[in-house]
C-alpha cells in the first residue's frame, strides 16, 4: 500500500512551484518546506491582490525579491542582505531569515561609519555633520572624531571657513533653534541622525553595533503599522537632509560660508565661566566661541 506524504510535501509542485526547479533549489526546498509554506502564506496575507503574480516567478529568489518589492512600496525596506537568495553549505534560506522576525532597513552611522564619514558618505553631509558637537566626549584629544572629521573636511573647504565654526561644534538643540523653520533646517536634522538623536527607530540604530541585532518583532499588523509610520518620519527626515546637501555641493566651499552666515548670528551670546561645560574643560575653550578666535 502506498503511503501518502506528508501534507507539508504533498502537491509542493503545483502549490509552491511555478516551473521545474534546479535540484540544488528543489533540495532547498524540501528541506525547508514549512518555511517556506509560511513565507507564501505571508505573502498572501499582506498582498492578496499581488501575491499570485508575485509568487509565479521563475525561481524561489525572484520571489522572495518581488515580496521585499512589494512590501517597501506599501510599508518601508526591509533589510537587504537577508534577501539574497545563498544557498551555501549551512546558510538557511532568506524565507527561514523572514520567519524569525521582519529585518528592518536600519539607517544609523554605527562607528565604523562615524568614523569613515568624509569617505563613505556624501561631501555634503559630512560636512553638515561638522556644525553640530560629535558624538565624542572630548574629541578635540588627539586622533579624537571631531579632529579626523576637521582635517577631512580641510580638503574641501578652505581652512578659515572651518575655524568659523565654534569649537567643539555646536549643541543640537541650540542649532535646532538657529535653523528654525527655515530653508537650513536640515543641518539640525543631519546633527541629530548622526548622533543618533532623531528619536526615530529606523535612524538611530544599526546593525553594526549590536544595539539592534533584528528579527525580534513579529510580522504583526499592529506592528507592521507602526513601523510603516516610522518609516515615513524617517524618509522626510532624511529627504530635509539631502536637498540641503544637494544644495552644499553646488558650491561646498561657498555654500558652507553662507549657511555659517546664516546661523552663527543666531546663536546665544557665550555663557559665564561658571556656566562652561564639559566639553570646555576636555577643548580649553568656550563651546560657542569660534574656533579661530584668540
Amino acid at each position: 500500500m502506498a503511503i501518502a506524504p506528508p501534507p507539508l510535501l504533498s502537491g509542493l509542485s503545483e502549490r509552491l512551484l511555478r516551473r521545474p526547479p534546479s535540484l540544488r533549489e528543489l533540495a532547498v526546498l524540501v528541506g525547508y518546506a514549512e518555511d517556506y509554506a509560511w513565507f507564501t502564506a505571508l505573502a498572501r496575507r499582506l498582498f492578496p491582490e499581488e501575491a499570485e503574480a508575485a509568487l509565479a516567478a521563475p525561481n524561489v529568489g525572484a520571489r522572495v525579491g518581488n515580496f521585499a518589492r512589494l512590501f517597501q512600496e506599501r510599508h518601508f525596506p526591509l533589510y537587504s542582505p537577508y534577501l539574497e537568495f545563498c544557498l551555501e553549505d549551512g546558510e538557511d534560506p532568506p524565507w527561514s531569515w523572514l520567519r524569525r522576525g521582519i529585518p528592518f532597513q536600519l539607517m544609523g552611522f554605527g562607528y565604523d561609519g562615524l568614523h569613515e564619514m568624509w569617505d563613505g558618505y556624501r561631501e555634503g553631509l559630512s560636512a553638515l555633520a561638522l556644525l553640530a558637537k560629535s558624538p565624542d566626549d572630548c574629541f578635540d584629544e588627539p586622533d579624537g572624531l571631531r579632529t579626523a572629521w576637521l582635517e577631512s573636511a580641510a580638503r574641501h573647504i578652505p581652512q578659515g571657513t572651518l575655524e568659523r565654526i565654534p569649537r567643539g561644534g555646536i549643541p543640537l538643540d541650540v542649532l535646532t533653534t538657529a535653523v528654525g523653520d527655515t530653508d537650513y533646517q536640515g543641518a539640525a536634522q543631519a546633527a541629530a541622525w548622526v548622533r543618533a538623536e532623531t528619536g526615530n527607530f529606523f535612524l538611530d540604530h544599526c546593525y553594526e553595533d549590536g544595539d539592534y541585532d533584528g528579527f525580534s518583532d513579529p510580522w504583526e499588523e499592529a506592528v507592521i503599522a507602526e513601523a510603516t509610520e516610522a518609516w515615513r518620519a524617517a524618509d522626510r527626515l532624511m529627504d530635509s537632509v539631502l536637498r540641503l546637501a544637494d544644495w552644499l555641493e553646488g558650491d561646498l566651499p561657498a555654500r558652507f560660508a553662507e549657511l555659517l552666515d546664516h546661523i552663527l548670528p543666531r546663536l546665544p551670546e557665550p555663557t559665564t565661566p561658571q556656566e562652561e561645560n564639559h566639553d570646555d574643560q576636555c577643548n580649553g575653550h568656550h563651546p560657542l566661541v569660534p574656533a579661530g578666535t584668540r
